[in-house]
């Protein structure tokens, strides 16, 4: 065991350790701020955050405002411009139908039609005031090719006005199996004879032609006026003009 003396001078030196140990102990629990710091850095991410969402809102904002007024204005124009007309003229369209073609009957296979042939009038007969005028004839094959002439034509009497004041009826244009062919060659004639009479009427106008009407649709060939023509007199009052003509001769 220790002394007395001995103890009496450790015990100073013993509590100035106490004290040091208590004055470091008290010193680092001062120099620990942990509060100081997380409310710094709490402080500091408030800021930014409300400023990056300020920003962000600002900007989405922007963003919606800016493009929407535009694609609508674009989109309303392409459809209201849009063509519509085109397709309904082009559905309206009807295709053309071929015209039927006209089938002859036999006995008019190879018969001159009325473009191949030139009619003149050779004379006029009769006396004036005759009861019946006669006018001479001649068709002439002007195209390149050789036609048949067969059976007898309409004749019809044309006054200067190009009216028809005598007709003889579509009747009188016939061709049967009996009457005879007679084939022109390019430039070849042929002749007949038409009779016209009983006209009560007043004197028509001069520049008389007098026109052939060919059977089964093959046309019409008129000759020009040649001199005055004898107008016959009435011999049936009451009665209507008659005209007629003869088969067609060489």
């Amino acid at each position: 065991m220790l002394d007395l003396s001995l103890k009496r001078r450790l015990l100073p030196a013993i509590f100035a350790l106490v004290v040091v140990g208590a004055i470091a102990g008290c010193s680092t629990s001062a120099a620990t701020p942990t509060p100081a710091p997380a409310s710094s850095v709490s402080g500091l991410s408030d800021t930014p955050s409300s400023s990056a969402s300020d920003a962000s809102a600002s900007a989405a904002s922007t963003a919606s405002a800016g493009p929407t007024a535009t694609p609508t204005a674009e989109a309303t124009a392409t459809a209201t411009t849009a063509p519509t007309a085109a397709p309904t003229a082009a559905a309206t369209l009807t295709p053309a139908v071929p015209a039927a073609t006209k089938t002859l009957p036999a006995l008019a296979i190879g018969l001159c039609a009325g473009a191949q042939l030139n009619l003149e009038i050779s004379a006029w007969i009769g006396d004036p005031g005759a009861g019946i005028v006669y006018a001479h004839l001649t068709a002439t094959n002007v195209s390149s090719a050789s036609c048949n002439m067969r059976g007898t034509s309409e004749a019809q009497i044309i006054n200067s006005g190009g009216s028809v004041i005598a007709d003889a009826g579509s009747n009188a244009a016939k061709v049967s199996s009996s009457d005879p062919v007679y084939t022109l060659a390019p430039n070849g004639t042929i002749n007949t004879i038409t009779q016209w009479g009983n006209w009560c009427k007043a004197a028509p106008s001069q520049n008389l032609r007098v026109a052939m009407v060919e059977p089964f649709g093959l046309g019409k060939i008129v000759a020009p006026a040649y001199g005055v023509a004898p107008v016959p007199t009435c011999y049936a009052s009451g009665s209507g003009t008659v005209v007629s003509s003869e088969a067609w001769l060489p």
